[in-house]
């Protein structure tokens, strides 16, 4: 008979999965767990013990434990008590374990050996897992951890079934893997070649272990006499091997509770040293472990909005790894992400059961690869937030940063998304009375410039071409058609498919240089215009269905074809099409009017937060308290008059209060805020203001920052959206 075995090798735990040609796929246990633990022990006369007996062995002498044997993968060797030992050789024996335990199950020797591995492994980690497991069996093969996932979310295990009904040809899911030590997101997509890893990202601090570990901290500060009797490995000093051996049987305990609390309300911890034992609840474990949950939570967005869809548009959120049972990270995730989220009852077997799918059903198994995976299509890499300089009032345009913040506003408000963060300093949930506050703002007047908005512009007509002369560039600019809405245009062509609340708008144009030009020439100037003068930029980077050059340079008489995508809200009418830009002091360009799509959509119903209400924001690794404050639109107190350069617009002032622990800077804080008017239609922030308590450079502790927008006089203000590097865009009602 033809025996197969999957073995997932986790960073705390290993799962084996046995299947006999003809039979069911069955969940190999080891020392009556479904598990082994990825420990290994080095004994006295330098034999390799794994599992639970290695653990246990450890309360003797845990220096001798290697408990992550899985993230020394690409490493030559670990050091166990005085003893240096070959990592191959350490993960060769948690996989003879594995392997051997699935022999015995069956009764047959494993004739096919499938080992998984996570999506962002390289070559050198491939490598050396295949080198320990080179002899193990006849044949030998590779899949990725989240292909075994999206099999197992497709097929629950069956085989012989596609799976086609849960997880259609076309579709994306979401896999969670909350492992020991490591936390890995990847989004999958079915096409016809197999199941495509789009996209993938991993914490590789965070997992289970850390959870037990916050745990232990907490319990060390809160319990009386718990300090004086567990050790604090990280302190300086020498450590007894009473010390370590109470501290491991105390990590087992917390872990015990931990999961515990996944289905009970409290358990009873048995404490070392003699000590009472106590009541842990899951409330204390929930107030423990928020912000990493927060994290975690955020995370998972991020990543899959950087794989390209939105989060509506996942089929589901698969959940993979036993620390995916605590019932807050389930909540937090609902939160943010609007669809179905699968738990099931053994999410630490759910990699290796469907990798055991995949292997079965593949013709030929014999090549060391992940299989079924396609090569994804060729697509840019997401475009970076341009940092802001710390020192530098002045905020860069960056049309690429406006379009990720765009994107983050248009969820929140288009899915009526109910965010309720963590407290990122405290880990406590934050009540939505808690607010910041500021003095009354300065005395000061409307500060605006008259006018329309189309002063200056030339007008022009569709097809016709109209000149553009500022003085330096001087070309022929001619707007051919305008698709409204080009979104099935757009998608087909590889361009994300915007939120419900969003369409895409194509615009197709050519330029003639009348005489020697230079790129840009004007197509960071060119906008689409709303009825009131809001200026819309449009999007770069994204894939479009018609021919687009941008030659460095322009010989007098050359014309170049330019096809330009904007993200634009469907509750707003496009007007016209705009070369706007401001050569001393006044307004130039060109007005070509169309008329696009009727609005649709109604009203904006989405839940924004109070004025002044609290919210965590990420900033790389620090978290910062945040909240906006108040709208200043008699700002004169505060800016110039000559931030507005444009006629018929206004200068608005939002003030926020940020409160960080670490020096951050304030410029990056304001270009992370985006005024929305009544239709959602987003404005990045012009600059920073510095006067009358206005923060500027870099700031810590608790300090006030001041974004200053430029708006049309006529265009009504909605809500603000403020986001981190999260990717969570929180919003704030303005009156």
């Amino acid at each position: 008979m033809s025996v197969t075995a999957v073995v997932d090798f986790g960073s705390s735990h290993t799962v084996t999965v046995v299947h006999v040609r003809g039979g069911v796929p069955r969940v190999v246990n080891v020392d009556g767990e479904p598990y082994l633990p990825s420990a290994v022990f080095l004994t006295g006369d330098d034999s390799l013990v794994v599992g639970h007996d290695a653990l246990q062995m450890a309360a003797v002498d845990p220096s001798r434990l290697e408990s992550r044997a899985k993230t020394r993968i690409a490493e030559r060797e670990v050091l166990l008590g005085n003893t240096v030992v070959p990592v191959p050789t350490v993960v060769l024996a948690i996989l003879v374990r594995a392997v051997k335990a699935a022999a015995v199950v069956v009764g047959a020797p494993v004739d096919h050996l499938v080992l998984t591995h996570p999506a962002g492994w390289g070559p050198e980690q491939r490598a050396g897992l295949l080198a320990a497991a080179e002899d193990l069996a006849p044949q030998i093969s590779t899949i990725v951890e989240p292909v075994g996932a999206g099999v197992w979310y497709a097929t629950r295990g069956l085989l012989g079934v596609d799976g086609a009904d849960r997880f259609p040809l076309g579709a994306v899911l979401g896999v969670l893997d909350v492992g020991g030590g490591t936390t890995d997101v990847a989004v999958v997509r079915r096409e016809p070649a197999g199941i495509v890893v789009i996209g993938h990202a991993s914490i590789p601090d965070l997992g289970g272990n850390d959870f037990d570990q916050r745990i232990i901290d907490y319990l060390r500060n809160t319990v009386p006499g718990l300090a004086d009797v567990l050790v604090d490995v990280s302190a300086p000093g020498r450590v007894s091997l009473v010390q370590l051996r109470e501290l491991v049987a105390f990590r087992r305990e917390v872990r015990r509770a931990k999961e515990l609390l996944s289905r009970h309300e409290q358990v009873e911890l048995r404490l070392p040293g003699g000590l009472p034992g106590t009541t842990f609840t899951r409330a204390d474990l929930e107030r423990v472990l928020h912000a990493d949950l927060d994290r975690i939570t955020a995370f998972t967005l991020r990543t899959i909005l950087r794989s390209g869809p939105e989060a509506h548009q996942l089929t589901a959120l698969q959940l993979a790894g036993g620390s995916t049972r605590i019932p807050l990270l389930r909540r937090l995730l609902a939160e943010v992400i609007p669809v179905h989220i699968q738990l099931d009852d053994q999410p630490e077997t759910v990699v290796a059961l469907g990798a055991c799918a995949v292997a079965v059903s593949y013709q030929d198994p014999r090549q060391a690869q992940d299989m079924p995976v396609a090569l994804p299509p060729a697509k840019p890499e997401p475009r970076s937030r341009r940092r802001r300089q710390a020192e530098s009032r002045q905020l860069p345009r960056s049309l690429g940063a406006l379009l990720v913040a765009m994107t983050l506003a248009f969820i929140a408000v288009g899915y009526g998304i109910v965010l309720h963060p963590a407290d990122a300093v405290t880990g406590a949930a934050l009540a939505a009375t808690e607010r910041f506050s500021l003095p009354p703002p300065a005395t000061g007047a409307a500060v605006t410039r008259g006018g329309d908005p189309s002063d200056g512009l030339v007008t022009a007509e569709p097809g016709a071409p109209v000149r553009v002369f500022d003085g330096s560039t001087d070309v022929d600019w001619t707007v051919h058609d305008v698709t409204d809405p080009a979104t099935d245009k757009l998608v087909k062509a590889g361009a994300r498919t915007p939120p419900a609340d969003t369409r895409w708008v194509l615009v197709d144009m050519s330029i003639k240089a009348r005489a020697d030009a230079v790129a840009p020439y004007y197509l960071r100037d060119t906008f689409l215009a709303d009825d009131r003068g809001l200026l819309i930029p449009s999007v770069r980077d994204v894939p479009l269905p018609c021919p687009t050059e941008t030659p460095a340079a322009l010989d007098t008489g050359q014309s170049v074809r330019q096809c330009l995508a904007f993200a634009v809200s469907v509750r707003t009418p496009v007007r016209a099409v705009v070369i706007s830009k401001v050569s001393d002091g006044e307004q130039i360009g060109a007005r070509v009017s169309v008329d696009g799509a009727s609005p649709a959509g109604g009203p904006v119903a989405a839940r924004a937060l109070p004025l002044g209400v609290v919210r965590p924001l990420w900033l790389g690794s620090t978290a910062v308290r945040a909240a906006i404050v108040d709208v200043v639109t008699e700002p004169s107190a505060y800016v110039d008059k000559t931030v507005v350069d444009r006629p018929g617009h206004r200068a608005v002032l939002v003030r926020a209060v940020v409160e960080s622990p670490v020096g951050v800077s304030v410029p990056d804080l304001a270009g992370r805020v985006l005024l929305l008017d009544d239709r959602s239609q987003p404005v990045s922030a012009r600059q920073v203001s510095d006067r009358n308590g206005c923060a500027v450079g870099t700031a810590s502790g608790r300090f006030t920052v001041c974004a200053v927008f430029v708006v049309p006089t006529r265009t009504p203000l909605g809500s603000v959206a403020w986001s981190g590097d999260d990717a969570r865009p929180f919003l704030w009602q303005l009156p």
